[in-house]
Order: structure tokens, then sequence, then C-alpha cells
């Protein structure tokens, strides 16, 4: 969860959709060495002015952040390069011959 929370850190244009095209959330620049970036989150959007909990806005995160910003990070790289090789194990694991 903890990396999750920090991937959410990853892409200002998402705060922006939550908190007005005018925010400038104070992101930090490597989100993975937050010592706690559930915290984190939390500070960056009430200094943006919202009052919700993060923990309620982890869908618009998941569905908003930009992959692209994702892929700078070394655990999202890490996390999607095994991804990519446990589906390819599974595929070749598929009698596909019928």
């Amino acid at each position: 969860m903890r990396e999750t929370e920090a991937w959410m850190l990853v892409d200002g244009q998402v705060f922006r959709t939550l908190l007005g095209s005018g925010a400038q959330p104070a992101l930090p620049a490597e989100p993975e060495r937050e010592a706690d970036p559930k915290l984190t989150l939390g500070r960056v959007m009430k200094e943006g002015g919202m009052r919700r909990r993060p923990e309620r806005l982890y869908r618009l995160f998941g569905e908003e952040v930009s992959l692209e910003a994702l892929r700078r990070l070394p655990a999202f790289e890490l996390f999607e390069a095994e991804l990519a090789e446990a589906i390819r194990a599974v595929a070749r694991s598929q009698d596909w011959s019928g």
C-alpha cells in the first residue's frame, strides 16, 4: 500500500483535476523515498483545500495517473516488469492447441 500511495504523488495533473486547474501541489521529487507517503498525500490535499480523506480518492488517482509519470519511478518499473513476466508465464502455461 505504501508504494501505491507514493505512486499517487507522481502526477501533478491529477491534483489539478481534484483541486482546480490553478493548483500547484508541492509534490516530492522522489515519491517512493517518502517515509510516509499517506501523510504526504494528506498534506498536499489539505494544502490544496481538499478536506476528504485521501483513501476516498484512490480510484480517481488510479484512473487518472499518467503511466508515463509512473514509469519514471523505480518500484513501478519493477512492478510493471514483474507483472508483464507473470502474464507471459500464464500465457505460456496455457494449452492453446485445443
